[in-house]
């Protein structure tokens, strides 16, 4: 009598060969007593997203020849008034004087940034453009004056607030840009601006057009001979008065009262940081009073801690004498931007000056170029028969809201 084998059952000797077990069971078919679970699908290959860094500017670096290590000129307002000061010709600009600071610096390339983004290296301009910081002292009611009517107060058109908002209204791209330095409401003075009620709300009124709030202590009184204490008092006062009017107010920087800082510099580290009744503050900036225009953010000579600023003043180291300096070089070059704020250009050559350090911690490109001849900024070579010729020349203007003039 034969015997059939049963398909379905593997001898112990066949274990002793694992690839034909696996090849035999493969091929079984009818056996459906043993079962094979579903086929897993493939795990998802991991893909690797790379993250695209700043490139370098698609401009034409011999036509705008950016230079991101150049000078910023920090220019020291006071009064906006009618009657000069003979002692001090830069205390006083009337607004003639004002309009025309603003049409000269515009003419000749400058657009407004504020404080912070100075210091803090996010200057954001077009190609071509240099950019400048206006600052205000004091809190005088000639730079924010209100004339209140039935239904609101209007900005008063001569003070430097309704000045710099005509100039914006007449060029868009100057922007409503600038750091007042103000004195707050103490036993010696009066109110910020000093209009009685009106303090507050113009503080306000500039944190939401775009500008920024400085400290300039309580009672604007020489810090030279002050102790640890006295500079804190004088500072933090400030700091808590203005805060408590406006919250939303980012205090960053401080004027040092007529330029006179610490005698004693352990207490130098008092005007950056410090505290009083319980609150601290903490600024990004000193600034010292007017003498010359500040080096580049990104510039190993960029100190925060003394920042300088130059005088509206006619004449000899004023801000038109500086303007045409700065154009040509003499003694400093004028910062002039790429376009993009990610990005630091300059001319090949003045690697020694730059804040590498600073660079890389804010994942900032540094872009080398050459300004004549070399990559990225070669001019071509005509003759003289194939030159353009040059263009024609053209010749040829409760509370109340605030409103513009």
């Amino acid at each position: 009598m034969s015997h059939r084998r049963n398909p379905c059952l593997i001898r112990p000797a066949a274990f002793l060969a694992l690839p034909l077990f696996a090849a035999s069971v493969a091929a079984l078919s009818g056996c459906d007593k043993l079962k094979f679970g579903k086929k897993e699908a493939p795990a998802p290959v991991p893909t690797t997203v790379v993250k695209k860094g700043p490139t370098r500017p698609d401009i034409d670096y011999a036509k705008i020849r950016p230079n991101e290590l150049g000078r910023i000129p920090v220019i020291m307002y006071h009064e906006i008034g009618l009657k000069p000061d003979r002692n001090d010709p830069g205390l006083v600009r009337t607004p003639t004087q004002f309009k025309a600071d603003l049409q000269s610096l515009y003419n000749a390339g400058f657009l407004p940034v504020n404080l912070s983004d100075v210091v803090n290296d996010s200057i954001r301009l077009p190609a071509g453009k240099s950019p400048v910081v206006l600052t205000f002292d004091d809190a005088r009611e000639t730079q924010f004056k209100l004339l209140e009517t039935d239904k609101a107060l209007q900005i008063d058109p001569n003070c430097a607030i309704g000045i710099l908002d005509a100039f914006h209204k007449a060029h868009p791209e100057w922007e409503m840009r600038g750091t007042f330095f103000v004195l707050p409401k103490s036993k010696v003075t009066m109110e910020s601006f000093r209009q009685v009620g009106m303090g507050g709300q113009k503080l306000a009124y500039l944190v939401e057009q775009g500008m920024e709030i400085g400290n300039h202590t309580t009672l604007h009184k020489s810090l030279r001979n002050m102790s640890p204490a006295q500079i804190q008092e004088e500072i933090g006062n400030a700091n808590n008065v203005i805060l408590a009017s406006v919250p939303d107010a980012k205090i960053r920087a401080m004027a040092v009262p007529m330029g006179k800082f610490p005698k004693d510099k352990n207490n130098l580290k008092y005007l950056m940081h410090g505290s009083y009744q319980g609150k601290r503050y903490d600024f990004q900036c000193v600034m010292a009073a007017a003498y010359r225009p500040i080096p580049s953010p990104a510039a190993k000579e960029f100190n925060p801690e003394k920042l300088e600023r130059i005088s509206p003043a006619d004449g000899l180291n004023g801000l038109g004498d500086w303007v045409k300096r700065l154009k040509a070089s003499n003694p400093y070059p004028v910062y002039v931007s790429d376009g993009d704020p990610n990005v630091l250009s300059f001319a090949k050559g003045d690697e020694r000056l730059v804040n590498f350090a600073r660079l890389e911690k804010q994942g900032k490109l540094a872009n080398p170029y050459s300004p004549f001849g070399g990559a990225g900024g070669a001019k071509p070579i005509v003759a003289g028969s194939d030159a353009a010729a040059p263009p024609p020349v053209i010749t040829g203007p409760g509370t109340k809201p605030i409103t513009g003039g």
